[in-house]
């Protein structure tokens, strides 16, 4: 589920690969796959930021250092206008931090629960990053995607 990541002679992390579904408990809790949760607890101080996508159908979840490095490269700019500033403060108001627990599962705010309507998490990995899916939309943007590439990459026309 993971890879090592080498910069020179030294491994930084582990990139996240694979992934795997975990049902949400009765407090809104899901287990991160043990080989994602290894890392997150060694390398990123057992926390991570949950965002939602902009989307709103899926939730990113950035590793503490992996968040800390993007929100130096984003520092809000007074004097920015328009969306740029907007998708900053958008992305960085909707960020709750999250603290791993137990054996490797973290508490979803009620606010986020709501994205998982079958009460399954799919965990996936993303490289440096996790995404969490309700597995039926999982597969529609997969089969989505799969669409995509067959038609030679175009993105569907709007009605």
């Amino acid at each position: 589920m993971g890879r090592p990541l080498v910069e020179g002679s030294r491994v930084t992390m582990l990139l996240f690969t694979g992934h795997k579904d975990h049902r949400l408990d009765p407090k809104d809790r899901v287990v991160i796959p043990a080989s994602f949760a290894a890392v997150i607890q060694t390398q990123h101080e057992g926390c991570v930021y949950v965002v939602p996508d902009e989307s709103e159908t899926f939730l990113e979840a950035y590793p503490l250092k992996i968040f800390e490095r993007m929100a130096a490269d984003l520092i809000p700019n007074r004097f920015e206008r328009g969306g740029e500033r907007d998708d900053k403060r958008v992305f960085f108001q909707s960020a709750e931090r999250l603290e791993l627990k137990g054996p490797g599962r973290i508490t979803l705010p009620t606010k986020f629960a709501a994205y998982f309507p079958s009460g399954v998490v799919r965990v996936a990995g993303m490289n440096t990053y996790l995404e969490l899916w309700d597995p039926t939309s999982w597969e529609a943007m997969r089969q989505g995607a799969a669409a995509r590439r067959a038609d030679g990459g175009a993105e569907p026309e709007a009605d």
